[in-house]
């Protein structure tokens, strides 16, 4: 009975700490649901393996021509038994593609679908990765550049069809990489697919991706502003601020990623993908503004980036209720071990690996570093003051402080401070004196928040 008692109690207190996330849908079987791929042959399914023995393959399939076909990219497992997939995303055309593996040693293929049965046919095998001829991923890792070109060359020789159970519907939508555009309304920005990005992210990258998307095509005449969601979110909680952004001065640019993933993976995938997008369009300035869990994201992207000096410069960063500190409760839910939760928090966990490494390299002084932070709420299960999801004391961890150039506090919760006219006059204020756009801000309405330097 005690037993029962503690679960339904830690249930509780999960529910509670991510009811503050807009997107997010959380019941019982959500909770108990194991994440795995679905990927399936007719006669072998990849083993059951853990979240945190995952890993990523990214790279791009590439075709001088047109192939009209839908294209299936498989990661078989070079370990395992014959036709053993790994992973597998179908692709309406040739470009980018990611695969959510478990560590292991893998062949990529591209198939492409000429029939229309909905099956990868020996005759229908138009590409491979060749150099080399098989991918090595790690736990955690993020392996990119694993290009493919389609050809009529040799390919080495696949020994058997495989039937997948590929999906009819719609098709992903383009990211700004391959010159898409989408709007904040469209169904992929619902909260059920923000919801299955945290608790099952292999289904997420399969239906969805993870990818960088824009309103409009790409500009070079404006500053881009890279927008990214928290825990169970979508680019759509960002619909009040980017409506009231001077668009004739930025484009904003959406990261859409599954939220169950290990963060590292997260930083990584964003740094592989802007990185992309660089290549392409050559921009000379970035600036980044992120929500709760997104802070942290980006946080761990901006160690790469420094590291890696891309052609960029990171010019601003504003974080919105962050819980720089980490999130007791994820703690004491991981020591309980009574019900799965998403591998994300192992790492929002106070005292993870992940929050203790966060802050061993300092922000570059060139980044302007703005803490936005709210404290309405009145959270029973947090101590001390909160903003109904995360705890003050977490928002404001010292280690952060010390990095920002200024921090201002708002009388706004976990959710309606991504609302507020207020939060938003100061963000204005914060794009005129970073960004090389230099838009007059608006005046606030209200004066009810708190400034620092």
């Amino acid at each position: 009975m005690m037993k029962t008692t503690n679960y339904i109690s830690l249930l509780f207190l999960l529910t509670a700490l991510l009811s503050g996330c807009r997107y997010l849908t959380m019941t019982l079987e959500q909770v108990k649901s194991r994440f795995h791929t679905t990927s399936s042959s007719t006669t072998h399914r990849m083993e059951r393996a853990l979240p945190e023995k995952y890993g990523v393959l990214m790279g791009k399939v590439i075709s001088a021509t047109s192939t009209r076909k839908r294209l299936v990219v498989i990661a078989f497992s070079h370990e395992l038994s014959r036709n053993t997939i790994g992973d597998y995303t179908v692709l309406p055309e040739p470009g980018p593609y990611l695969l959510y593996v478990p560590e292991g040693i893998y062949r990529i293929l591209v198939f492409a679908d000429v029939n229309d049965n909905f099956i990868c046919e020996t005759n229908e095998l138009v590409g491979q990765h060749e150099n080399p001829d098989f991918a090595r991923v790690s736990a955690g890792e993020v392996v990119g550049e694993r290009n493919i070109v389609i050809s009529n060359a040799r390919i080495k020789p696949f020994d058997s069809p495989v039937e997948l159970n590929l999906s009819r519907g719609k098709d992903k939508p383009r990211s700004l990489e391959d010159g898409g555009t989408v709007h904040l309304d469209d169904e992929i920005f619902s909260r059920k697919i923000g919801s299955i990005g945290l608790w099952t992210p292999s289904k997420f990258i399969k239906e969805v991706g993870v990818d960088i998307y824009a309103r409009d095509g790409f500009d070079e005449k404006k500053t881009p502003i890279l927008f990214v969601h928290g825990s169970g979110g979508t680019p759509r909680d960002w619909e009040f601020i980017v409506n009231s952004v001077n668009e004739d001065c930025y484009q904003p640019w959406f990261f859409y990623y599954p939220s169950g993933l290990r963060l590292k993976i997260l930083a990584d995938l964003l740094y592989e993908r802007l990185d992309a997008l660089y290549n392409k369009y050559k921009f000379h300035q970035l600036c980044i503004t992120a929500h709760s869990m997104g802070g942290l994201i980006v946080r761990s992207f901006i160690d790469r980036h420094e590291f890696n000096a891309p052609g960029y410069d990171l010019k601003l960063f504003v974080s919105i209720s962050t819980p720089w500190g980490g999130i007791d409760r994820a703690r004491s839910a991981k020591e309980q071990g009574l019900f799965v939760f998403p591998p994300s928090w192992k790492d929002l966990a106070s005292g993870s690996e992940f929050m203790d490494n966060l802050f061993q390299k300092r922000i570059p002084p060139e980044v302007n570093f703005c803490l936005f932070f709210g404290y309405k709420g009145d959270n029973l299960l947090l101590k001390g003051a909160d903003d109904g999801s995360v705890a003050l004391k977490s928002q404001l961890d010292f280690r952060a402080q010390l990095e920002a150039t200024r921090s201002y506090g708002f009388n706004e919760n976990h959710v309606t401070i991504l609302f507020s006219e207020e939060v938003f006059a100061r963000y204005s204020e914060v794009l005129y004196k970073t960004a090389r756009c230099q838009e007059k801000p608006i005046e606030p309405r209200t004066t009810d928040s708190k400034k620092t330097e």
